[in-house]
C-alpha cells in the first residue's frame, strides 16, 4: 500500500505534498496510486502522522495534500481513530522520539522494512528494497523454510535485515535503532451447536455480501478469478446476486480430461451470472520456460505460476478491470482443527537439502507473531500475491480472508466444513448441477508442473550448477544430488520429491 524512505533524523515537520507523495528533504512517503484506497496527513506542533487506507464504500475519499495543522488534542483523537480503522491501512507516526510504523489486522498488500544508511526504507515489493541491500546476507531460516516449503507467517524475509510487517504489529525507527512490536494473540473460536431451524446457508450469503459491502470497488471494473473450485466459484456467485451481469471473470484452464471438465463447470456458471470471460492455456505459460520470463524481478515468495496469471491480470486492465476478486482463504477458512504432525526428519526432505538447511529448519518458531485472527498460510498466501496484483495496477479483494467470515468458519458444527459441505450446499441450492458442485476428477496443476519439469527444469538446473548460486554459497544445497535430480527429469523419471526443484529454481533467480 505504500513506499517510503525517513531519515533517522527526519522529526521535522515541514512535510508537503509533491507529486504523488508527501516529502520533507531526502525523506519521502508514497501511497500507491489506486482508487481502492485514500490518504491524509495531521500534524501538531510536534508530530505528523500519515496514514493510508483502504475507503469506506458511498464516502467521497480524502483529497492528498500536505499535512492539515490540528491542535494537540485533535491530534491526538485523528490518531486513535487511524489506529483502530477497521480496513487495511498502514499508519506512519513521527515524532521527536522516532519513526512508529503499523498496520492492522487485514493485509491484503503489506509492506516491507529494513534500515539502510541511516534512513528506514519501505515497500510492498520486497524487491525494491533488495536493491538498497545488496550487501547484506541471506536469513537462514527462511530460506531452508523457502526450500523445504515448510513456510510460516513471519517477520522473516529470505535477507537479513528485511522485515515483514506482519498483521496488527508495529515498528519503532530512531537513530538507526529498529525494533519491532508484536500484537497479543487474536481471539479463536470453538465449534457451536445450530440453534433450532438455524439457517445455515443463508448466514453463508448474508454475511458474504456485508463482507462484499465493506469494500469501495466498482463492479464494472472488477473480475473474478473463476477457477471453478469451491472458493472462487462461491465468491463469484456473491458477486453476480449483488451487481448482475457487469462482471469480468477468467482463469487459467488445465488441459487433458480435467480441463474439459474444467471448461464444462465454468460454462455452466459463467451462463448463469453471464459474465465476460478471459481464458488462457496454463500449458502455454509453463513454469521455467525462459520464454516468459517476467521482466521484473520476483519476490522469494512468489507463485511459481506468476506468468500465466500476470498476463491474465493484463488481460483484464486491457479491459479496463482496476479490482480482481479470489477465492483465497476458503480452504482455511472450512478446515478442521489441525491435528499436530510428527516432528520433521532429514528423509522428508529432499536429498539435495543439506544438513545445514536441515538444521535452520529446526528454528522454526523464530520470527512467527501471535495467534492471528485468520490462518497463517491465508496471510502468506495474501502476501505473497500482493506484487503480482499491485504490479499489474490491480486491487486484490478477499472477502474469504475476511475476519468475520474466519469467524463463522470456526463456529460452524463440523459435518459443515467437512469436505466443503458449506460451500457445495450453497453451489447445489443455487440449482448447479452434480458436475459443478461434486466434480469427479481433480483439478490442478500437476500436470502443468510435470510438463514443466521435463522440459525446462534440466537445463535451468545444468546453467545453475556451472554459474553458481547463493544458494550453493550458502551450503543450502548439495550439487551432486541436484546434478542427479537434473538426469532423473532428463530421463522423464521424477520422483514425487523432484518436483521441489521448481522451488530451488524460482529462489535461486530471486537471490542472484
Amino acid at each position: 500500500m505504500l513506499s517510503m524512505r525517513i531519515d533517522a533524523t527526519s522529526t521535522s515537520l515541514s512535510w508537503e505534498w509533491v507529486g504523488d507523495r508527501w516529502r520533507s528533504g531526502s525523506s519521502w512517503i508514497a501511497p500507491y496510486d489506486h482508487p481502492a484506497l485514500e490518504f491524509w496527513s495531521v500534524q501538531d506542533s510536534q508530530r505528523v502522522v500519515f496514514q493510508i487506507r483502504e475507503r469506506v464504500p458511498g464516502q467521497s475519499p480524502h483529497s492528498p495534500g500536505s499535512p492539515r495543522p490540528v491542535s494537540t488534542r485533535a491530534y491526538s483523537e485523528a490518531v486513535s481513530r487511524a489506529a483502530a480503522w477497521e480496513r487495511a491501512h498502514h499508519l506512519i507516526e513521527i515524532t521527536p522520539n522516532g519513526v512508529t510504523v503499523s498496520t492492522g489486522a487485514r493485509c491484503p498488500a503489506p509492506v516491507y522494512l529494513t534500515v539502510k544508511q541511516g534512513a528506514l526504507h519501505g515497500h510492498w515489493d520486497v524487491t525494491h528494497l533488495r536493491s538498497t541491500t545488496s550487501r547484506q546476507h541471506l536469513e537462514p531460516v527462511e530460506i531452508a523454510r523457502l526450500l523445504a516449503r515448510t513456510g510460516h507467517y513471519s517477520t522473516r524475509t529470505a535477507w537479513q535485515g528485511v522485515s515483514l510487517l506482519t498483521e496488527r504489529s508495529s515498528v519503532w525507527f530512531h537513530d538507526g535503532e529498529f525494533r519491532v512490536r508484536m500484537p497479543e494473540p487474536a481471539r479463536h473460536h470453538e465449534a457451536r451447536e445450530l440453534a433450532p431451524h438455524a439457517t445455515v446457508l443463508d448466514g453463508y450469503e448474508r454475511l458474504m455480501d456485508a463482507v462484499l459491502a465493506d469494500h469501495h470497488y466498482i463492479p464494472e471494473r472488477t473480475a473474478i478469478e473463476l477457477s471453478g473450485g469451491m472458493d472462487s466459484s462461491n465468491v463469484a456467485m456473491s458477486l453476480a446476486a449483488r451487481h448482475g451481469p457487469v462482471l469480468a471473470s477468467g482463469a487459467l484452464l488445465q488441459n487433458g480430461a480435467a480441463g474439459e471438465q474444467q471448461v464444462r463447470r465454468r460454462d455452466v456458471m459463467i451462463r448463469y451470472a453471464d459474465f465476460r470471460d478471459t481464458v488462457l492455456r496454463a500449458t502455454d505459460y509453463l513454469p521455467l520456460d525462459p520464454q516468459h520470463s517476467p521482466r521484473v524481478p520476483l519476490g522469494p515468495h512468489e507463485e511459481i505460476y506468476i506468468a500465466g496469471h500476470t498476463r491474465l491480470l493484463s488481460e483484464w486492465r486491457a479491459d479496463g478491470i482496476l479490482w480482481a476478486a479470489a477465492g483465497v482463504g476458503g480452504d482455511e477458512m472450512l478446515s478442521l482443527p489441525p491435528e499436530p504432525g510428527p516432528p520433521l526428519v532429514p528423509d522428508d526432505l529432499p536429498r539435495w537439502l543439506t544438513s545445514s538447511a536441515f538444521e535452520a529448519l529446526q528454528d522454526q518458531e523464530s520470527g512467527i507473531p501471535p495467534a492471528p485472527p485468520i490462518s497463517d498460510s491465508t496471510l502468506r498466501a495474501l502476501a505473497c500475491g500482493a506484487p503480482m496484483y499491485l504490479r499489474a495496477g490491480v486491487w486484490p479483494l478477499y472477502p474469504l480472508a475476511d475476519p468475520a467470515m474466519w469467524r463463522f468458519g470456526q463456529w460452524l458444527p463440523f459435518e459443515w466444513r467437512r469436505k466443503k459441505h458449506l460451500a457445495r450446499a450453497r453451489l447445489q441450492r443455487l440449482g448447479f448441477n452434480e458436475e459443478v458442485t461434486h466434480p469427479t476428477l481433480r483439478e490442478n496443476f500437476h500436470d502443468v508442473l510435470h510438463q514443466a519439469l521435463v522440459r525446462f527444469a534440466p537445463a535451468a538446473l545444468r546453467e545453475l550448477l556451472a554459474t553458481g548460486s547463493p544458494l550453493l554459497d550458502g551450503e543450502f544445497i548439495d550439487a551432486d544430488e541436484l546434478a542427479t535430480a537434473a538426469l532423473r527429469l532428463e530421463q522423464n523419471q521424477p520422483t514425487q520429491q523432484d518436483g521441489m526443484v521448481t522451488h530451488v529454481l524460482r529462489l535461486h533467480h530471486a537471490l542472484i
